[in-house]
């Protein structure tokens, strides 16, 4: 973990991580916040230049990035956005998930998606960029 002086990481009740994860909290407003239950696999890297918040229940596989920055400007532009990611949702190996974006609760990311914009709760997305496969699905490990 990096964390800037000041910087946060809310770790709720019953969290599992497992080695080679990382958290990097850039500056000293960065926030990341984990709830109850949530479950992060080996080699995920979860990058906060502002706020990442990943809600109870959330199953991420390993090798995720999820960022809420570029960590760099073009011709001045690129600010971070927060992302916020609800409750009881699976995040595949190797995926993505960008600045910006909000997943709904129950929703899934396919392995290797590349997340540009929002899911909607109980969707299913894939691809690069991930797009809604299927709707009101519910899932389970």
């Amino acid at each position: 973990m990096y964390r800037s002086p000041g910087a946060r990481l809310e770790i709720a009740d019953d969290v599992r991580i497992h080695g080679g994860a990382l958290f990097l909290l850039q500056t000293q407003d960065s926030v990341i916040k984990l709830g109850r239950g949530a479950f992060i696999n080996f080699d995920t890297k979860v990058m906060a230049h502002q706020r990442i918040t990943i809600g109870p229940r959330c199953s991420i596989s390993w090798n995720v990035s999820i960022m809420d920055s570029d960590f760099h400007k073009i011709d001045g532009v690129g600010s971070p956005e927060p992302v916020e990611i609800g409750e009881h949702v699976w995040i595949g190996a190797h995926a993505l998930v960008l600045k910006g974006v909000k997943i709904g609760d129950g929703a899934v990311v396919a392995a290797g998606s590349l997340v540009t914009r929002d899911v909607p709760a109980r969707a299913v997305v894939a691809g690069a960029p991930a797009t809604v496969r299927r709707t009101n699905i519910d899932w389970e490990l």
